[in-house]
């Protein structure tokens, strides 16, 4: 932005105007494209301090309404992708720093799509070739599985701790799918696949052990969560995307029939004392808890059980499908 005076207003006088005013305005109105497309401008011309205007910016969002703007945390990401090239892509402090911000936004708005989705870029951008990015997941995963519990129903919650799940698997092993990009129809088809291989490509080692041991004791966290908050339809929705993940799992040689892993203990939020919950999560054990779901209905005929049972039956259906490819 090439600032000039007009004879009678000095070009600084002119920034001191811009910045003041399209601050002003976007106080009042967040949404306001001109004002954060000026500011870009002078972000540009170093007339205002990146990290200056992210300060502002975390003051914008004590105001509950501002928080719901896309436009803001687009500039957010914004200023963030241009200052990256100061700090490491695994600069734990300046992405926690981030997920700090969102997680108060959170308690603001708990079904805050946007900075849900600002939540997972951030994930997205930490990469998973050191310690300090395993511990980063790991602690932000525990967080989730705490914020889920409370907040059942907040299905953007549930999708950011698959979205951790995928990033410890992918720490693991670099290999790992982020299933967000697999489709029914990629699971069918490495099905017939796999029947042809028989499983050739079994990997067996410690890093996929860890992956295994994550992914069924978060199947169980899951079932836990499904028995004591009946008639929520995002745990049976996050269920189906850990059956999806484990199919994946073993189609892709982490573990197959002749494998049987044995979990003394299970994760440290799951109290569950129901052995339903524990078993291996083998398409018939998928189905016998379904079914195990809908006899309990059977007994109570509360309207949240009358949701449970029609959240089992689609979850059956779903699992008697894959079922019938014998994978």
């Amino acid at each position: 932005m090439n600032v000039r005076g007009d004879g009678k207003v000095k070009p600084s006088e002119t920034v001191k105007l811009l910045k003041d005013s399209t601050r002003c305005m976007v106080i009042i109105n967040a949404d306001c494209y001109s004002a954060l497309n000026t500011r870009k401008k002078l972000i540009i011309d170093n007339h205002i301090d990146p990290t200056r205007e992210l300060k502002f910016i975390d003051l914008l969002f004590t105001f509950p309404k501002h928080t719901k703007h896309s436009t803001i945390w687009f500039h957010r990401k914004w200023i963030i992708l241009r200052i990256q090239q100061h700090f490491s892509s695994n600069d734990i402090s300046q992405w926690q720093y981030e997920i700090n911000i969102t997680r108060r936004v959170a308690e603001l708005y708990p079904k805050n799509y946007y900075a849900w989705t600002y939540r997972h870029w951030i994930l997205l951008n930490i990469k998973t070739d050191s310690v300090q990015s395993k511990s980063f997941f790991v602690d932000e995963l525990k967080i989730m599985k705490i914020w889920v519990q409370t907040n059942i129903s907040d299905y953007s919650g549930f999708q950011h701790l698959q979205r951790c799940l995928i990033r410890i698997g992918q720490y693991y092993d670099n290999s790992f799918s982020d299933f967000y990009g697999i489709s029914r129809r990629d699971i069918l088809n490495k099905i017939n696949i796999n029947t042809q291989l028989q499983n050739r490509d079994l990997k067996k080692n410690s890093r996929s052990d860890s992956i295994v041991s994550l992914w069924y004791k978060e199947i169980q966290f899951t079932k836990d969560l499904i028995l004591r908050y009946p008639g929520h339809e995002s745990l049976w929705y996050h269920l189906r995307f850990l059956s999806f993940g484990w199919i994946w799992l073993k189609l892709s040689g982490y573990l197959n029939n002749s494998i049987e892993y044995s979990f003394n203990e299970i994760d440290e939020n799951n109290n569950s004392i129901n052995s339903i919950t524990k078993k291996w999560p083998e398409l018939e054990n998928e189905l016998e808890f379904s079914r195990y779901c809908i006899n309990l209905v059977n007994q109570e005929r509360s309207e949240r059980m009358v949701i449970q049972k029609q959240n089992a039956l689609a979850f059956e259906l779903w699992i008697s499908e894959l079922k019938k490819k014998r994978y």
